[in-house]
């Protein structure tokens, strides 16, 4: 799996994911952090900005968080 660097706000952390997305889940997991109306950014990179940096909006973070354990629950 690649390896993202995730940042949010002040915070950030290097996870490895699937996609983008992916990541921003497992960093929130990891960060223990949620958040309302912010766009993380994601780069495979580094921290630093770069043009092709990818940005995602926590709803969909939340909305991938909450399907992945309504699935585990649903077993």
């Amino acid at each position: 799996m690649p390896k993202y660097y995730v940042t949010c706000m002040d915070r950030a952390t290097i996870v490895s994911g699937e996609d983008e997305l992916d990541a921003c889940v497992e960093a929130s997991r990891k960060m223990h952090i949620t958040t309302a109306g912010i766009n993380w950014f994601v780069s495979e990179r580094g921290f630093a900005k770069h043009e092709d940096d990818v940005m995602i909006p926590d709803h969909a973070i939340i909305d991938e968080y909450t399907r992945r354990n309504k699935k585990n629950f649903d077993i």
